[in-house]
C-alpha cells in the first residue's frame, strides 16, 4: 500500500487531548507497607451519587497475619469514620469479601460480595454504585449485590487514598495487595450497561467523569478536572498489558451537518493478528467517501493552518491509508460508519507501516471522509490508540 504524508500545518495553539496509554499500573503490597496514592482533601471525590470503578489484581495467598483491610480506594480514614471506601475485608482470618462502605446522608451503607480463593488473581473489573437510594457491586460488568441506600452521600471534605486505606501508625493493615489500573470516580451512578459497554475503555474525558487515573508512573487526574494525586511512599509502577483496551485521544471534528465521529475499537491486536480486533467510527455523515488511516505517532494539530473548521490530525505522519469505503447511512445525516478489521488489513499487507509488530508497539489510527463545504473539504474523527500484545 502506498504511504501518505498529510500536508504539515502550523500549530496556532495547544490542544488538549487525551495522553496515550502507558500501559502501567500502581503496584501495592500488603505484607510490605506498600506506596499509595493520596488526593488532597476536598470535596471532588464525593459526589451526591458515585461510581468507583477500576481494574485490579488481588493476591490473597500472601495476606499477612493480623488485621487486614487491602483497601483499593479510601475517602477519608479516621478510624471508623469515611465517605466512601472498597476494599477487602480480610479481617483477621483472610477472609474472602469484598466491601463497599458509603456515608449515606442518614446512615452508614454496607454491601459485600464473597469470593473464592484466587478468584480476583487475574485482572478483575470492579465498580461500586451509589444513587442515594441503592448501593450496588458489579464484577466484570455484572451485578453482584445490592442493597439500599440512606439519601445521598455526605462528603466531609477529607484526603482520598488510593491503594491504601487508613495509614495511621498503630492502625490495622489497609495497603492494597496487588494491581490497580484505570481507577475512574463519576459523579453518577453507571447503570450496568454503559459499566459493562466502558469497562475495556481507557477513558480520559467524559461528561460525568469527575476523576480518572491510569497509573502512568504517577498519580495524575487526567479528566482535565485537575484531581491530581500526590505519591506517598515511593509507590511502585509496574508495566503491564492494560486490561482496559484501546484508548481513544485528541478531538474529533463537527461537520457542516452538525455530526461528530467517533472512533473505537473491541481490542488492542496481538503480533499474530490472531485475536479480533475491529475498528469502527460511528456519527460520520451519510453518504460519504472515506478512509481509516494510522501512523506510528500521535501529534494533535489543527487540520486547517488558517484557523477555519474544527478537525485536527491526530495522528504523526508518515501515515498509511486503508482501503477506502463509502460511509454509507443517509445523506446529510449523522448516521453513517466506518469500519476497519485491522487484522485481515495487516495480514493482506505484510509491507504496510509498522509491519512487523512487536509486543508494546503503538498505532494511531484516525477517520478522514468528505466534507465540500469545510476546510480542506474534509472533516476527521478522534483518534485512537492500538497497543500490541504478545
Amino acid at each position: 500500500m502506498k504511504l501518505v504524508s498529510f500536508a504539515t500545518v502550523a500549530v496556532l495553539a495547544l490542544v488538549a487531548s487525551l495522553a496515550p496509554a502507558q500501559n502501567q499500573a500502581l503496584s501495592v503490597s500488603t505484607p510490605l507497607l506498600g506506596g499509595y496514592i493520596e488526593v488532597p482533601a476536598g470535596n471532588q471525590l464525593a459526589p451526591p451519587s458515585i461510581t468507583i470503578e477500576a481494574w485490579v489484581t488481588y493476591d490473597d495467598s500472601t495476606i499477612p497475619t493480623g488485621w487486614v483491610y487491602p483497601t483499593i480506594g479510601r475517602k477519608e480514614f479516621t478510624q471508623g469514620v469515611a465517605e466512601w471506601f472498597l476494599r477487602v475485608n480480610a479481617n483477621n482470618n483472610n477472609t474472602r469479601q469484598l466491601r463497599l462502605w458509603i456515608n449515606g446522608a442518614t446512615g452508614v451503607v454496607t454491601l459485600s460480595w464473597n469470593f473464592t480463593a484466587g478468584a480476583l488473581a487475574q485482572w478483575t473489573h470492579v465498580a461500586a454504585t451509589y444513587d442515594g437510594s441503592f448501593a450496588r457491586l458489579f464484577i466484570n460488568g455484572a451485578q453482584v449485590a445490592q442493597t439500599a441506600g440512606t439519601g445521598p452521600l455526605a462528603a466531609l471534605g477529607a484526603e482520598t487514598h488510593i491503594g491504601a486505606g487508613d495509614t495511621v501508625p498503630g492502625s490495622a493493615n489497609e495497603r492494597w495487595n496487588g494491581l490497580i489500573d484505570e481507577m475512574r470516580i463519576w459523579s453518577v451512578a453507571r447503570t450496568q450497561a454503559e459499566i459493562a459497554g466502558a469497562m475495556y475503555q481507557q477513558i480520559v474525558s467524559a461528561p460525568n467523569l469527575v476523576a480518572s487515573y491510569q497509573f502512568s508512573g504517577n498519580g495524575l487526574d487526567s479528566s482535565g478536572n485537575n484531581v491530581h494525586g500526590n505519591l506517598i511512599s515511593n509507590p511502585v509502577f509496574v508495566a503491564i498489558n492494560s486490561p482496559a483496551g484501546p484508548s481513544t485521544y485528541c478531538t474529533a471534528g463537527t461537520t457542516t451537518a452538525g455530526c461528530t465521529a467517533s472512533i473505537s475499537a473491541d481490542a488492542n491486536p496481538n503480533v499474530a493478528h490472531s485475536a479480533p480486533c475491529n475498528v469502527a467510527i460511528s456519527g460520520v455523515e451519510g453518504q460519504k467517501s472515506a478512509i481509516i488511516f494510522y501512523g506510528l505517532g500521535s501529534n494533535p494539530q489543527p487540520w486547517c493552518s488558517s484557523g477555519g473548521g474544527s478537525s485536527f490530525l491526530c495522528v504523526k505522519t508518515p501515515t498509511q491509508r486503508t482501503l477506502a469505503q463509502n460511509s454509507g447511512g443517509t445523506a446529510g445525516s449523522c448516521n453513517g460508519a466506518l469500519a476497519l478489521d485491522w487484522n485481515a488489513f495487516q495480514l493482506a499487507n505484510p509491507g504496510s507501516l509498522g509491519n512487523p509488530w512487536s509486543v508494546g508497539a503503538s498505532a494511531y489510527v484516525q477517520g478522514w471522509f468528505r466534507d465540500p463545504p469545510a476546510c480542506k473539504t474534509t472533516s476527521l474523527s478522534n483518534a485512537l490508540e492500538l497497543t500490541y500484545m504478545p
